[in-house]
């Protein structure tokens, strides 16, 4: 949630730096950095970067599980012995039965 003072234009900033970041650390919300009214940065506290970060990680994750589910129920996929033994036949590797 933004909010009045998650704002802040860029001369403030610069003169209220440690201010300006000890905030973040202390609530983990986002600071919006503006110039002549526009949004220019966000600055975020280490911790909530590092959250963003691992959720946008899960995102991506999820996405690939989801793919890779509607292959199977497709018919798309084949199952792990065969693949195994079809990459081991055509690097000329032997695999214990």
């Amino acid at each position: 949630m933004t909010r009045s003072t998650d704002i802040t234009n860029f001369t403030d900033f610069r003169t209220h730096l440690r201010d300006h970041l000890d905030q973040r650390k202390a609530t983990d919300r986002p600071l919006f950095i503006t110039t002549n009214g526009e949004t220019e940065a966000v600055v975020l506290s280490a911790a909530a970067f590092d959250e963003l970060m691992d959720q946008a990680e899960l995102a991506k994750t999820l996405t690939v599980l989801d793919r890779s589910m509607k292959d199977v129920r497709s018919g798309r996929g084949r199952p792990l012995k065969k693949s195994v033994r079809k990459i081991a036949d055509k690097l000329g590797l032997k695999l214990e039965r």
